[in-house]
């Protein structure tokens, strides 16, 4: 996957490329240095420090490059041809009234180009637990009903992205910041592009400039009816301990303004989520679920050794 990437990249016409080997199990430097010569530079961490710890390095990296741009893929996000084109184009014109230092674009993820924003992607209600708010419940029912009409794609500013397709001027790291290292696995996008937000800065998701997720994201739901049933569907307990414990953290220390309105939602989003356990006879995972979130809200960050890399 990274290959295909890089041949894209290449393409596309930008100017270097840093990879951070996070512990692969190929060799990594010999080979893309036989293929790409010095147009990528490869950054070893010596073995797997985490995906937050890895995008600290390649954003660290990138910076010191000199080159005014910087524009964040996973290994597996292929732009589409003209993706990069789109994103400098949108980022000119957006520009013009907002300062580099708090813009960024992102490109339109191909597995959400659906017309309709991610729901990942936009900024859910303050005092919302693990996005779950009692204010978006008549809303929920009917985006389900059929014969709902799509909007159609359109340049919309987010409150929060990830990180694949993200593009921006080297002068945003200076005005918010670094990702956050203790993050360790999930959640650190979501941190991070908040500060951008917060302090009144705009992120425009550009739907012209697509990336493809060679490998679908373990989050995509669209195969089960809601969020409820997708958490406690999910068998991996190392992305499900990170992604829940760190989304519990963010929202607790972040985007939690009225207590009694958080506590309210985080008892309803639990009632709801046993009812549906108790249904499918998962309460072992209601259970993990429930200690992984209150081990974010107690602020227990960083890597947890029940939970360690492979």
């Amino acid at each position: 996957m990274l290959l295909s990437v890089l041949d894209r990249l290449r393409e596309e016409g930008v100017g270097k490329v840093v990879v951070v080997d996070n512990g692969a199990r190929w060799p990594v430097e010999t080979d893309l240095a036989a293929l790409f010569g010095d147009w990528v530079e490869i950054v070893s961490m010596g073995g797997n420090m985490g995906s937050a710890h890895g995008f600290v390095v390649a954003f660290e990296t990138a910076i010191r490059t000199g080159k005014p741009f910087v524009w964040i893929l996973d290994d597996d996000n292929r732009p589409k041809p003209g993706c990069l084109a789109a994103l400098q184009a949108a980022y000119a014109e957006e520009a013009e009234r907002t300062p580099p230092a708090l813009l960024a674009v992102v490109a339109m993820r191909a597995e959400h180009a659906t017309g309709d924003v991610s729901a990942k992607q936009l900024m859910t209600r303050w005092d919302s637990f693990s996005g779950f708010h009692i204010a978006d419940i008549v809303s929920k029912i009917a985006h389900r009903l059929p014969g709902r009409r799509k909007a159609q794609p359109h340049r919309v500013t987010l409150g929060i992205t990830h990180f694949g397709g993200m593009f921006f001027h080297r002068s945003l790291v200076d005005s918010i910041g670094l990702p956050r290292r203790d993050f360790f696995m999930y959640g650190d996008d979501t941190e991070f592009t908040w500060r951008i937000t917060c302090k009144g800065g705009r992120i425009v998701q550009v739907p012209e400039a697509l990336v493809e997720d060679l490998e679908g994201s373990f989050q995509q739901t669209s195969h089960v009816r809601n969020r409820f049933i997708g958490a406690l569907l999910s068998d991996s307990d190392f992305r499900t301990y990170y992604s829940v414990r760190n989304l519990a953290y963010f929202e607790s220390r972040f985007r939690r303004r009225q207590p009694a309105m958080f506590a309210l939602n985080r008892r309803l989003y639990f009632a709801i989520l046993h009812r549906y356990a108790r249904r499918l006879g998962r309460m072992d995972r209601y259970r993990f679920i429930r200690e992984s979130m209150d081990e974010g809200l107690r602020g227990q960050l960083g890597p947890n050794d029940r939970y360690p890399l492979g």
